[in-house]
Order: structure tokens, then sequence, then C-alpha cells
């Protein structure tokens, strides 16, 4: 009868156990997981900062580059130079990525930081159209 109740008790302290190292365990992993979700999530951001950054550079050297050969020979060549560049090297001009689109882009991430507020905002109630 002994053995017996040694045995449970022996039972009850060891789920004790397991439950209070899953309940730190668990908490631990998921804020781990989140965290390198973040880090991840804000080296891609850097990474695309720093890409449009080169675009923005590389479009106003074209740009500089056109006004001196319009300058000395009276056209720009811009048409000429991309189209060597696509026939010959392979690369094409997706057109996507022009300055004014890169400092719409900019100015949307700037503007689209997360504000503190003082109190927390109740969002508005889903109404139906109909």
């Amino acid at each position: 009868m002994q053995n017996i109740v040694i045995d449970n008790l022996l039972v009850m302290a060891i789920i004790k156990t397991v439950g209070n190292i899953l309940t730190a365990a668990v908490p631990s992993l998921a804020a781990y997981i989140i965290g390198k979700k973040v880090v991840n999530n804000n080296k891609l951001q850097r990474r695309l900062d720093s890409a449009l950054s080169d675009i923005q550079f590389l479009l106003m050297v074209e740009k500089l580059h056109c006004r001196e050969h319009m300058i000395t020979e009276g056209k720009s060549n811009k048409l000429t130079i991309r189209n060597c560049v696509k026939h010959e090297l392979g690369f094409f001009w997706s057109g996507k990525n022009t300055l004014s689109r890169i400092d719409r882009t900019i100015s949307l991430e700037s503007d689209s930081k997360i504000i503190q507020m003082d109190k927390p905002v109740r969002p508005k109630r889903m109404t139906s159209r109909y």
C-alpha cells in the first residue's frame, strides 16, 4: 500500500515539475520566434532602403550623363544606351522604379511609422452598407 502512495506522489511531483518547465519554456520560445521575425523584418527594411537609395543614385547619374551628352552632342542618347544594355547584356528597365515613385515610397514609409498614443483608440464599428 505504501508503494502505491509513494508512486502517486512521485507521479504528481513529476507532472508538477514538467508543468513548471513548460510554463517557462513556451513563452520564452514564443518570444524568441517573434523577436527573430522582427529582426528579420528590420534587416529586410534596411536592405530595401539601401536598394532604393542605390536606384536613386544611379538614376541621377543617368540624368547627369544625359545632360552632358545633350550639351556636347545635342541629344541625350538615353534610349540608345538603354536599348544597348537590354540587347547586349540582357538587363531590362521595368519602369517601376522611377525617381518620383521612389520619393513617394520613401515619404509613405516615413508616414507609416508607429505613433505612440496616450490612450487606446476604439476602432470604428462595422456597419452594413445595405
